[in-house]
């Protein structure tokens, strides 16, 4: 018997559909930040929509060490997007089920 553990992930560094469809959003990880911005979460397949978060991120502000993890177990219905503002440049990595 094999056993797998984990979540399936995406890693994002900008704008970007992480799945299309019903789904939970388990974790995001912030892996770097080189430029602070908005990060906006949306149950959409596109930038608009319901949102779902609105995370500033900001190296000036942040925890100096990275990662860092959020924990959401949340669900969405549409899709999940995520949207960067014009000056956000970070890594995140997505897990979702």
């Amino acid at each position: 018997m094999v056993l797998e553990f984990g979540n399936p992930y995406s890693h994002v560094t900008a704008d970007t559909l992480v799945r299309s469809g019903k789904g939970i959003l388990h974790n995001l990880v912030l892996n770097g930040l080189t430029t602070a911005g908005d990060l906006t979460l949306y149950d959409s397949l596109t930038e608009g929509g319901t949102v779902i978060a609105v995370l500033h991120l900001d190296p000036t502000t942040s925890i100096s060490v990275q990662p860092i993890n959020f924990n959401y177990g949340l669900k969405f219905s549409t899709g999940l997007y995520f949207g960067f503002d014009a000056t956000l440049v970070a890594d995140l990595t997505a897990m979702v089920t």
